[in-house]
């Protein structure tokens, strides 16, 4: 145990949940108009639903917010089937049978 009375983990999300709270309210009491304003490329674009150009430009932001989600998937997965294929295996069980004891 150190400082606080708690142990170090423990007071280490301590921390950091307080800081989030100060952030969160830090930004709820900024003004509205602040957090509502984008980027005047999105505006243009994507304000505009037939142009083709606005097609590819979503298509573009699907997939550059999912390839983060495939990079951690593809290397998670990787690192449990390694995993799993270097568990040492279990030995087969072996049945007897009692022979002459009248078990069938």
């Amino acid at each position: 145990m150190s400082g606080w009375g708690m142990p170090s983990g423990r007071r280490l999300a301590v921390c950091l949940g307080v800081a989030g709270a100060f952030v969160l309210v830090a930004v709820m009491l900024g003004s509205p108009e602040a957090r509502a304003q984008g980027c005047a490329m999105c505006a243009t674009y994507l304000s505009n639903g037939q142009d083709p150009r606005a097609e590819a430009f979503k298509t573009s932001i699907i997939f550059l917010m999912c390839m983060p989600f495939v990079v951690v998937a593809s290397a998670g997965g990787w690192i449990l089937w390694m995993h799993w294929r270097s568990r040492p295996r279990r030995p087969s069980l072996r049945v007897l049978r009692a022979e002459g004891e009248g078990a069938s």
